[in-house]
């Protein structure tokens, strides 16, 4: 048996090595490559991971073009603000997740101004990296501790370098400062829950003459001088801290930071990431291919940086743990919408990035118990767990309220089946029989729930009634998604209810699954499509319940008229960047759709040059709003479905995936395998299968009508499995951790040269349209040895008055004509967000070196109106100036004013009025 076996084995590998395409005329084709070997893809994973890096060809000067770092407890957002901010944020700051504070580095001003400035976000290795005037500083969260670490080099060995931690008003931190740790600790108590969370942010560096000081109740502060060779390390440590020793806990925070090989621990966990994640690269003659592999790739790295915590980081769809907007948090902190967490809980399913999943699971299953008790407090004659689409961090079950009148997320019920299923999928691809055993009592609760509120009608079916449909129908009755959520979930939770002994349970749904209602239909646009509910409901939101039935819950498929034609007349086609309209496109083999949909979509939502999207279309990304996750998730979920599916049974292979993108890539699939497809001209040429588990699995075959087998995939060597054939799909029996290539006859294995998948680092900048990836350019702060400005702090970072600056602070609007004694001032911009302050009367205090002219513009539109008395009172005369903005123009008033310091008013004099917010322009 063993000489049969090396006999076989050594003709495999003769044949493999021997593989050459035959010689091609002269003029002919180039033969066919492919990266497949030795039974798997053969990957260079940091060339392909490195093809999405984030180039910076410019400094990210303002906040909203912060880059991300992570290690899923810890995040920070780090832009070029003063030099280097880097605003640190926990996931656990409950109830409000307010952050860590801000880091701020001004030593580092020299590099980003230099001419020869270049940097780039680094996924591979997790690493944000900046170059420019002799100097380098690279950033990073390390992956096995809560420290963010700034190395520089090229710095000026005599020169003081100094750092400042600080937070801001509305915060009482305890200061400390000792030797060469100073730290701000903070808590925060939850009334409801009695429980109590906080951070403590210590900070030290590696040089000499290290000191640390409290400057501030708000504020400690560093320095020291870099080494000899010009090197220094600044350790930020960002722990979880409940209160006790402020000395002693800050001291720990920082310990280890100098250590070589946590950093080497950093590199391999990241390496190892990259490593087991299905790989994908695209490639298309619009380069829209390449900017969708670079937002999917994107949205692994903030997975991978943010959902790593005891529960996911992401509320709302927003990812706070990368904010750079202080507290300012979109939605509620201390709750979760289940409806923003289920794309990319899919996405990792396919990435074969699972373990990113377990926040998730652990968001519901940790707060079992107190689901439980508040379904049987306040859902009278109900049995089992009610798991709300809206779940405060305590596990308060607040949507789940049969008291209380529908609302938005009240009465949803459609949430517990999805966190149903996705355990069941969990399991399905991990074979993580723990965690579905740790899962069934909540997959049983959640299934006798609805069997405890289902009601029997005169027609013989039971009936869910008094529900919604999502948010969009409010007190309906048999919304589809539950409907759709019932038929699927019910024999799965009957199957684990034998194998747990629970027989009645198992017999109870059985029953049930017969007499549920068949789906209602209606008519759109002169076709019969799938219906919300079964009532007609006015919608309050943009979802489309129907389409729900497709995915997630794969009860139609491509097959379906009836679903093509509830796509193709949906109500609301993606209103939000949580739309899975392109997911559905790709489910239904609609590959123009599916393509169409992911670059609209990227247009009306991927604002941010870090890859994060907003909510709702065209947003302006200086307004902030927060860093959304949803909508990196829906392009990588799409992408997957549409290179491989497997529901209803069956595999399928490239079945909407665009003709003119040609890609190499792996998509896992239920049992764990992992599934690798290379497509040419809308054509798969091989398709490779990594057998997970033993299993059979059904596949559609890949070429219709034509020849095809199933070899031996470990060699490829021509060892049949599954015998050549038409048909239109195979059956094949795989064995755990074996490898099967299917191939057609005419194209064989044998034909194709071997070529690695791999890739070259990003270059530039990637480009949709108006969107980019990383930072192309950015308008520059400059340190101006005339003004600077006190107050309000967000004020105070000054640029150079030209046609393209920007405006406001908070506003995207820009200069777009400048009268010629303005050009070149300096300008401090306003923010309007306060454009309806009648006080303070110092609202804006800046000191001047010497002598200057003092320019102040005001929106035209107040005069005689709102425009405050201030200007005329402090001596300002009106000119006969403009400045035009990309808002609207500006009144121009001016006055000399001595060295010193200046003050000057709010924005408006009359209560609750008040435009776009006065700008200020200094030159002297």
């Amino acid at each position: 048996m063993r000489r049969g076996r090396l006999s076989i084995l050594i003709a495999c590998a003769a044949v493999t090595a021997a593989m050459v395409a035959p010689i091609a005329p002269a003029g002919a084709a180039p033969p066919p490559t492919t990266a497949w070997r030795h039974g798997a893809l053969q990957t260079d994973p940091r060339g392909v991971v490195s093809r999405s890096d984030l180039v910076l060809q410019s400094p990210p000067w303002q906040n909203h073009q912060s880059m991300p770092l992570g290690n899923g407890r810890l995040g920070a957002a780090v832009w070029s603000e003063d030099g280097l901010t880097a605003q640190l944020n926990r996931s656990d700051t409950l109830p409000d997740l307010k952050s860590a504070g801000q880091l701020v580095v001004p030593g580092l001003f020299p590099l980003m101004s230099a001419a020869d400035y270049r940097g780039r976000l680094g996924l591979y290795d997790a690493d944000l990296e900046q170059r420019g005037g002799g100097m380098t500083a690279s950033a990073r969260v390390r992956a096995g501790a809560d420290q963010f670490v700034l190395d520089v080099t090229g710095a000026d060995p005599n020169r003081t370098q100094t750092a400042d931690l600080k937070l801001w008003q509305g915060r009482s931190p305890v200061t400390y400062a000792s030797g060469g740790v100073a730290a701000l600790a903070e808590t925060f108590h939850d009334d409801p829950s009695g429980t109590t969370s906080g951070a403590i942010t210590a900070v030290t560096a590696d040089g000499r003459q290290v000191h640390a000081s409290v400057t501030g109740d708000l504020t400690v502060h560093l320095t020291f001088k870099p080494r000899q060779d010009g090197r220094f390390r600044i350790v930020v440590g960002v722990p979880a801290y409940k209160g006790g020793d402020v000395a002693s806990a800050a001291r720990a925070a920082v310990r280890g930071g100098f250590d070589a090989g946590a950093d080497a621990s950093h590199l391999r966990w990241w390496h190892r990431f990259w490593n087991d994640a299905a790989p994908m690269e695209i490639s298309s003659p619009d380069g829209t291919g390449e900017y969708l592999e670079n937002l999917r790739a994107t949205q692994l790295y903030m997975s991978a940086a943010s959902m790593r915590s005891s529960v996911p980081s992401s509320h709302g769809g927003v990812t706070s743990l990368f904010s750079p907007w202080r507290d300012d948090i979109h939605w509620s902190a201390a709750n979760w919408w289940h409806f923003n967490l289920r794309q990319p809980v899919y996405t990792n399913l396919g990435a074969g990035t699972a373990a990113l999943n377990t926040p998730y699971f652990r968001l519901y299953l940790d707060r079992l118990a107190k689901m439980q008790k508040w379904t049987a407090e306040h859902w009278p004659g109900a049995e089992g767990v009610c798991v709300p689409e809206f779940l405060r961090f305590d596990g308060t079950a607040g949507s789940c309220d049969s008291g209380m009148a529908p609302d938005w997320v009240n009465r949803i019920l459609s949430t517990g089946p999805e966190v149903v299923a996705n355990l069941w999928s969990q399991y399905r691809y991990t074979g993580d029989r723990a965690l579905l055993d740790a899962g069934y009592p909540l997959m049983s609760g959640v299934a006798r729930f609805y069997l405890s509120v289902l009601r029997p009608g005169d027609d013989g079916y039971l009936h869910l009634q008094h529900v919604n449909a999502l948010e969009v129908q409010w007190d309906t009755t048999d919304p589809t998604p539950d409907l759709a959520a019932m038929r699927t979930i019910f024999p799965i939770v009957a199957g684990l209810a034998d194998q747990h002994g629970d027989h009645d349970l198992a017999e109870r749904l059985r029953q049930a699954v017969a007499k549920l209602p068949p789906f209602r239909t209606t008519t759109r646009g002169g076709q019969p499509v799938l219906a919300w509910s079964g009532t007609d409901e006015a919608a309050h939101n943009t979802q489309d319940p129907d389409l729900e039935a497709l995915w997630p819950w794969g009860r139609y498929g491509a097959d379906s008229s009836l679903m093509q034609s509830t796509f193709t007349n949906r109500v609301y086609v993606q209103t939000r960047e949580w739309a899975s309209d392109s997911v559905w496109a790709a489910r239904l083999g609609r590959a123009s759709d599916m393509k169409n949909l992911l670059v609209q979509g990227t247009s009306d939502f991927q604002i941010f040059p870090n890859g994060f999207a907003a909510h709702s279309r065209n947003s302006d990304p200086v307004r902030g709003g927060g860093y959304y996750d949803g909508w990196g998730a829906v392009v990588a979920s799409a992408l997957q479905e549409s290179l491989v599916q497997s529901y209803e049974g069956t595999v399928r292979v490239a079945p909407a995936w665009p003709a003119d993108w040609n890609a190499t890539g792996a998509v896992q699939i239920p049992g764990g395998h992992r599934v690798s497809v290379e497509t040419r001209g809308g054509t798969p040429s091989l398709v490779g299968v990594q057998a997970g588990s033993t299993d059979t699995l059904k596949i559609q075959n890949p070429w219709p009508g034509q020849r095809i087998q199933v070899v031996d995939g470990d060699c490829a060597c021509g060892r049949p499995v599954v015998a050549a054939t038409t048909a239109a799909q195979i059956t094949l029996p795989v064995k755990r951790g074996a490898s099967y290539l299917l191939e057609r006859t005419a194209q064989p294995y044998s034909s194709f040269t071997f070529g690695e998948l791999g890739g070259q680092p990003a270059d530039k900048v990637k480009t949709l349209g108006q969107r980019t990836l990383g930072v192309a350019h950015s308008i520059p702060q400059i340190n101006s040895d005339l003004v600077t400005v006190e107050q309000p702090d967000k004020l105070h970072a000054l640029v150079r008055a030209a046609v393209g600056a920007p405006v406001y602070v908070d506003r995207g609007y820009t200069v777009t004509d400048l009268p010629g004694a303005l050009d070149g001032a300096t300008m401090i911009r306003g923010a309007n967000d306060d454009s309806k302050l009648t006080e303070p009367a110092d609202y804006l205090t800046f000191d001047l070196t010497r002598p200057a002219t003092v320019y102040v513009a005001f929106d035209t539109r107040g005069e005689g109106s709102w425009w405050p008395g201030w200007p005329a009172d402090q001596g300002f005369t009106r000119t006969d100036m403009t400045v035009q903005t990309s808002d609207r123009p500006l009144a121009v008033f001016k006055k000399t004013v001595p060295a010193g310091q200046v003050r000057l008013g709010p924005n408006s004099g009359v209560s609750g009025q008040g435009g776009s917010s006065y700008v200020t322009f200094v030159t002297g």
